[in-house]
């Protein structure tokens, strides 16, 4: 064998035995680094107790295991989050964040203030579906019963008119008949709890697990009457409550209301802003996966009444996208619905 042919092999040899060896670069990127986490919610919600739940799990099945500081930032219903995450944001890895189930409808319908592509997020994961219930107050609401709500106006709180707490009355007084008048402007849905409890409003349309993990007193004192439930399917926990689309007048309203309640099983999401290094894309992917299938998180999970049914980044990614490219006919009524007229300027 020649110098040449021998010198070749061993190129070869040791190239091979280079890639065979290489470590994973998504298994040292977060090593000494600090992960910003934001959250859609405030500080008292339930994305924010998911986050911290969640925290000390991510950073265990994160390669590199990243310190991890969780930001609450709520408003608007969601999109000051969204849109921070989006435009300003780290775009080095070092961020990621919780977001409303309503963002790829508020950007489809051309929501004011929607300044992100839903598609360009970098996609992590969904923890799981969240389910919104309509719970009223029994001492302050005039609806006592499922009857009652048809038939008398009730004041509900919300966060603001990009949030479920907004959008889901306001779809439901359009195409079932209920007689909701929805207060928006309150910070996080913590806000609104209070606001319940105060009787400044005499209920709210939101997370069920958000009553369940977080106001079990509600629960157990009998304070509060769940009369509806978002979904396309009833809730474990609440077999016998109707979801919204059960009370559709027709077909027509049928398939718009459960194109609407798609949202719900899209669930909490976690994204990170675009373009992120792949290495830190497949880091983040991996550890939250296996953070959610945490047998330690999923007892703990259990034991809180928190939501659980992961997702995979692709699968979620694909559901949001169909919410986006629904029948122009169903986004167009959607607008109807959602979207306040601006007045012309004389």
């Amino acid at each position: 064998m020649s110098f040449t042919t021998k010198a070749a092999v061993f190129t070869v040899a040791g190239l091979a035995a280079v890639f065979m060896t290489a470590p994973d670069v998504s298994a040292q990127f977060y090593k000494g680094k600090k992960l910003d986490m934001y959250s859609a919610g405030g500080a008292k919600g339930s994305y924010n107790r998911h986050l911290r739940v969640l925290e000390r799990y991510l950073n265990r099945h994160i390669p590199g295991n990243p310190e991890i500081a969780i930001n609450p930032m709520p408003g608007a219903g969601g999109l000051k989050a969204a849109n921070y995450l989006y435009n300003a944001a780290a775009r080095d890895g070092t961020a990621a964040g919780t977001l409303l189930k309503t963002i790829g409808l508020n950007e489809a319908i051309g929501r004011r203030g929607v300044k992100y592509k839903t598609a360009k997020y970098t996609w992590l994961v969904s923890s799981g579906p969240i389910d919104s219930v309509l719970a009223l107050w029994k001492d302050t609401s005039p609806a006592q019963n499922i009857g009652d709500v048809f038939k008398k106006k009730i004041i509900l709180g919300s966060t603001g008119k990009g949030s479920p707490t907004f959008i889901e009355p306001t779809i439901m007084n359009a195409t079932i008949g209920t007689n909701f008048q929805v207060i928006t402007g309150y910070k996080g849905l913590g806000k609104v709890h209070l606001a319940v409890e105060r009787g400044e409003v005499q209920g709210r349309f939101a997370s069920w697990e958000a009553i369940k993990c977080c106001k079990k007193g509600w629960i157990k004192n009998k304070k509060i009457l769940i009369l509806m439930q978002s979904g396309l399917v009833r809730n474990k926990d609440l077999p016998n409550v109707k979801n919204v689309w059960e009370f559709a007048k027709n077909d027509k309203d049928r398939e718009f209301l459960k194109f609407l309640a798609a949202g719900s099983t899209l669930g909490r999401i976690y994204l990170a802003p675009p373009g992120i290094p792949k290495a830190a894309a497949k880091a983040l992917r991996k550890g939250f996966w296996d953070a959610l299938h945490d047998p330690e998180y999923v007892a703990e999970t259990k034991k809180r009444g928190m939501g659980l049914g992961p997702m995979p980044h692709d699968k979620a990614y694909a559901l949001a996208m169909s919410i986006m490219n629904a029948k122009p006919a169903v986004l167009k009524r959607a607008q109807k619905y959602l979207l306040r007229k601006r007045k012309k300027k004389k």
